[in-house]
C-alpha cells in the first residue's frame, strides 16, 4: 500500500466552523504559537526498535509515499504524504519508535490555513467540499473539561535519593576523566484516581506554552522548548538549549547573570551541546553559521542559555538523515557522545531500571519531499493507561555539579507537565 495527498486552503466560511481548542482533538501534533501540523485520524501506524530503527522508518516511508494524483476535484493540489514520528534516545531502550500517518494534517502557517487529506492511491478523491465534512466527522466528540488533576506520586524508576546518588557517582566519573558532561534524568509516575484528560491537558501544554513546540504521537505528549532540526527546502535550523536556572531562584537581572549567563559551569555544559550539534551537522552542509553568543530564552518555569543554528544543506538530505546523525544531542546526553551514551544506560537502565524510551528522543514530522520538524522530547510525559502518566526530567551534570541543586532543577522542569495535567470529567 502507498499514499498521497492533496490539500486545499480552508476558506473564511470553512475556518468559522473550526471549533476551538483543535490541538486537544488531535491524533498527532507538532505546533507552536497556534501554528504548525496537526494530525487526525490515522492511515497507517509502524513501529521499531534498535540500532536500525531510523534507516528501518527511511525504508516503510519510502515504500509509503507515492506522487500525487493527477486527476483532482477542482479547487484540490496535489500535496506531499506527512506522517508523524517519534524516536528512542537510546538504541538499546525496549521501547518502540513509532511513525505515524494520519488520515487528515491541519497546517496552521502565518497566512493561510491548509487542510490535507492523505489517502491511498487507488482512492477516488471525494470533492473539497465533501473533504472538509469528512474532516468536520472525524473530530472526535469530548466532555470539555478544564479541571486541574487531583494526582498522587505513584512508583518511579530512579526516586529523588537515587538520583542525588547517581549525580555523585556521575561527578566522580568526571573527575576521573571519563567524560566531561552527562545527562542525567528521573522519572515521577503519576496517578490520578479519576483518570487524566489529555485533550484538554493538550490544550493546556499549548496555552501555557505558546513559544515551546506542542507534541502528541503515540503516548507521548509535552511541550519541548528545543528544536533539534527542521529542514524546509535546503535550508536547515536547530535550536540548542544547555544551561538552566529555574525563575524562582534567578529573580532579577543580576541573579540570571550570576546563576546562567555569566557562570562557567552553564556556560561550559551549553557550549559543549553547541559543539556537539555543529560537529554532527557539519557533514550535511554547504553553509553553517552559529549565533555569536548565546541568549536568555525566558520559559515559564525556568531560563535557559540558548543558540540558533542554521545551515544550507546539501539537496539530497532529508531531515530524517539529520535526525538519524545528531539524535540524541550532547544536550540531551552528553560529551563524549559514547561514553555519556554508555554511562547514562548503566546508570538510569541497568542500575535503576529506567529505560527512558521516547523521553529526550527525537519528535515532529516529516514529508515525503524530506522536509519537516523534530523536537527533543523534553518537558514532557509517556501516558502509561488511563490513570498513570510518567513525567521525566533530566540535567547536564558537568564538573563541580552539586546534586541537591540539579534535584531541583528537575523539578523546576516537571512543573509545566504537572501544571497541565488535567482530570476526566465525573
Amino acid at each position: 500500500m502507498s499514499f498521497t495527498a492533496t490539500f486545499f486552503s480552508l476558506t473564511d466560511a470553512q475556518l468559522a466552523q473550526l471549533p476551538d481548542g483543535l490541538i486537544g482533538k488531535a491524533t498527532s501534533a507538532f505546533a507552536r504559537n497556534h501554528r504548525g501540523k496537526l494530525g487526525f485520524g490515522e492511515r497507517y501506524r509502524f513501529t521499531t526498535s534498535g540500532p536500525q530503527r531510523f534507516a528501518q522508518a527511511r525504508d516503510r516511508w519510502s515504500e509509503l509515499t507515492a506522487d500525487g494524483a493527477t486527476d483532482l476535484p477542482r479547487g484540490l493540489e496535489t500535496s506531499s504524504p506527512l506522517c508523524f514520528a517519534a524516536f528512542t534516545f537510546d538504541a538499546r531502550s525496549s521501547a518502540d519508535s513509532v511513525m505515524i500517518v494520519p488520515k487528515f494534517v491541519l497546517d496552521r502557517a502565518a497566512n493561510a490555513v491548509r487542510l490535507a487529506y492523505i489517502y491511498p492511491v487507488s482512492q477516488h478523491v471525494p470533492t473539497m467540499d465533501a473533504l472538509f465534512q469528512m474532516f468536520l466527522a472525524e473530530l472526535p466528540e469530548e466532555s470539555g473539561n478544564n479541571v486541574p488533576a487531583t494526582f498522587r506520586n505513584d512508583a518511579a524508576y530512579m526516586s529523588e535519593g537515587d538520583f542525588q546518588q547517581v549525580v555523585d557517582e556521575a561527578v566522580k566519573r568526571i573527575d576521573a576523566e571519563e567524560f566531561s558532561k552527562v545527562v542525567l534524568a528521573r522519572d515521577e509516575r503519576v496517578h490520578a484516581p479519576a483518570g487524566f484528560h489529555i485533550p484538554a491537558t493538550m490544550r493546556a501544554l499549548a496555552n501555557d506554552n505558546p513559544t515551546a513546540w506542542t507534541y502528541k504521537v503515540g503516548p507521548l505528549i509535552g511541550s519541548t522548548p528545543e528544536l533539534l532540526i527542521g529542514r524546509k527546502d535546503n535550508a536547515a535550523k536547530a535550536r540548542v538549549l544547555a544551561g538552566t536556572v529555574d525563575r524562582t531562584i534567578a529573580i532579577n537581572d543580576d541573579l540570571i547573570a550570576e546563576q546562567l549567563s555569566k557562570n562557567p559551569k552553564q556556560i561550559f555544559e551549553h557550549q559543549a551541546a553547541v559543539d556537539s550539534l555543529v560537529e554532527k551537522l557539519s557533514p550535511f552542509a554547504t553553509e553553517l553559521n552559529v549565533s555569536a553568543e548565546p541568549f536568555i530564552l525566558t520559559l515559564p518555569n525556568v531560563y535557559h542559555l540558548a543558540t540558533d543554528i542554521s545551515a544550507e544543506l546539501t539537496s539530497s538530505t532529508s531531515v530524517l538523515d539529520l535526525v538519524a546523525e545528531i539524535n540524541p544531542t550532547a544536550a540531551v546526553g552528553g560529551t563524549p557522545r559514547r561514553a555519556a551514551l554508555d554511562a547514562i544506560w548503566q546508570l538510569e537502565a541497568e542500575e535503576h531500571g529506567m529505560d527512558r524510551g521516547l523521553y529526550a528522543g527525537a519528535v515532529g514530522w516529516m514529508d515525503a519531499s524530506g522536509h519537516g520538524e523534530f523536537g527533543i522530547a523534553l518537558r514532557g510525559s509517556v501516558i502509561e493507561d488511563k490513570h498513570h502518566v510518567r513525567i521525566y526530567a533530566g540535567c547536564g551534570i558537568v564538573d563541580g555539579s552539586d546534586a541537591a541543586a540539579e534535584l531541583a532543577e528537575t523539578h523546576a522542569k516537571m512543573r509545566p507537565m504537572k501544571k497541565a495535567l488535567r482530570m476526566s470529567a465525573s
